[in-house]
């Protein structure tokens, strides 16, 4: 999936900050001091010593370890980095969002209280998250807590009774191993494994192969359960350009399949069913300026993990532009053969607007369209839709830097029914590298009929859901 500088003012408060504090404890130890030689010599070791722990700061955000480049990646949703205002890893599906525990909103000796876990040298980092979770009822994800076949995800799944809400459960465990490619100073080299384990296994799968092949597989299922590598590549860069081979998260798309990545606990519908997920292939990103980075590659179809269904071949691409400081232009698409989702395209039009460094908003225009559409297969009855139009909107306030409060607007219309789905939701972060997020998720579809619900679930797309789950990075 993906997967991202947005904090360029908050990290310059940030730096200066560092450097006044700084300047101001070591001045009391210098020149005020029997200890220290000349004023001047004096004063350059204030400077160097403020230039150090200005480094420090910086790095530890963020935009400041090297996963992020000017503009293009820290959200306002990310739970790694509140202060964000765009969500990390919605575009560049670089390490930041993809798992938010590279080095995210800690220091390098906070990535270590596990141990194993942070730096190894070399530019290699182990890091992971557990997402522990709670709904009251379905919400129409095919994770299982409302839709869609945890084994037979694809052409001809169809919804099912699969019960992965009323119960406090393990959304998601993930671990990661990466090293960036580095093109700064010539080739670099890089690469990145993935896994994910829990209810929301099977969605991070690639359920666009043929059965049996890498990790749709139904060994990988233990009831509820899934196991999936959703990433496994590598990648080289040289200077501006860097291009990834192998098995990798879509660039299509706001929300991701790693939940820390999101504000919310919830999905939307569009992106649950109207966009890729992962791809095989290989894709390349140029920063073309100051202001502009573009994407563009081959991939086997979409949802594949090493695996051609059906021939696909498609592209992959879109670009990300900085019309100012406060605001962003992202547009990405994939078309041709997409294997499981027949023949057609996808388009995604994303619009990231910062009004103040405490609100922003976020609007996204996805279209579907496919010539996948058969006689009775429809969204409404096989939760696969032909086409669709999706419409989403977002408004994030931060109240405090341990609340900020989002809201989530979303329009999706699948094969000439419209669906409405309204979630309110906070954040809550009572300590480095813990988000506690309960939300409530309105669903109505007044057009809809949907006779495969759960049990007790009947009007699936015309309910109210609860929900609140915890997310630990390290």
């Amino acid at each position: 999936m993906i997967k991202r500088s947005w904090k360029s003012i908050l990290a310059g408060i940030a730096m200066v900050g560092g450097m006044t504090a700084a300047n101001t404890v070591y001045a009391y130890d210098g020149c005020g001091s029997a200890g220290c030689g000349d004023c001047q010599q004096c004063e350059q070791i204030f400077a160097d010593a403020g230039q150090k722990l200005t480094d420090q700061l910086a790095g530890m955000s963020c935009c400041g370890n090297g996963c992020c480049e000017q503009q293009s990646c820290c959200a306002p949703a990310s739970v790694c980095d509140p202060g964000c205002s765009a969500p990390c890893g919605d575009i560049l599906g670089d390490a930041c969002g993809e798992s938010c525990g590279e080095g995210c909103g800690g220091s390098e000796a906070d990535d270590r209280f596990l141990g194993l876990f942070g730096d190894w040298g070399h530019g290699v980092t182990l890091g992971g998250w557990t997402q522990f979770g709670y709904q009251s009822g379905p919400d129409g994800a095919f994770s299982g807590n409302g839709a869609f076949n945890n084994v037979n995800f694809g052409p001809g799944a169809g919804l099912s009774n699969s019960k992965e809400w009323n119960n406090f459960q393990l959304n998601q465990q993930g671990l990661y191993l990466n090293k960036t490619a580095d093109g700064s100073n010539g080739l670099g080299l890089g690469f990145r494994a993935e896994m994910i384990y829990g209810v929301d296994g099977n969605e991070a799968q690639s359920f666009g192969n043929q059965p049996g092949r890498f990790d749709f597989n139904p060994d990988w299922n233990h009831g509820i359960y899934e196991y999936a590598l959703p990433q496994l590549y590598a990648e080289a860069a040289i200077g501006d350009l860097s291009v990834k081979v192998g098995h990798f998260y879509t660039i299509v798309g706001y929300e991701v399949i790693p939940s820390g990545g999101n504000f919310f606990l919830s999905r939307q519908l569009t992106f649950y069913n109207s966009e890729p997920f992962t791809h095989t292939g290989a894709l390349a990103t140029y920063k073309a300026g100051d202001n502009l980075s573009v994407m563009g590659g081959w991939t086997a179809g979409m949802d594949t993990g090493f695996n051609r269904l059906n021939g696909g071949s498609s592209f992959l691409g879109g670009f990300i532009y900085n019309i100012s400081e406060s605001t962003a232009l992202t547009y990405t698409m994939t078309a041709g053969n997409l294997g499981w989702r027949g023949d057609g395209s996808i388009n995604s039009i994303i619009l990231t607007q910062s009004w103040s460094d405490k609100f922003s908003t976020v609007h996204q225009f996805d279209v579907l369209s496919s010539n996948l559409g058969t006689p009775g297969n429809n969204f409404a009855s096989t939760g696969v839709a032909d086409n669709s139009t999706g419409l989403i909107n977002y408004a994030f306030y931060t109240i405090n830097d341990k609340l900020k409060a989002g809201i989530r607007q979303e329009w999706y219309k699948a094969d000439g029914t419209s669906y409405n789905t309204m979630t309110y939701g906070v954040n809550i972060t009572p300590m480095d590298k813990l988000v506690i997020r309960p939300e409530i998720r309105q669903m109505w579809a007044p057009g809809a009929v949907n006779t495969a619900a759960a049990p007790g679930h009947d009007d699936l797309f015309n309910s109210t859901v609860f929900g609140i789950d915890a997310i630990i990075t390290y």
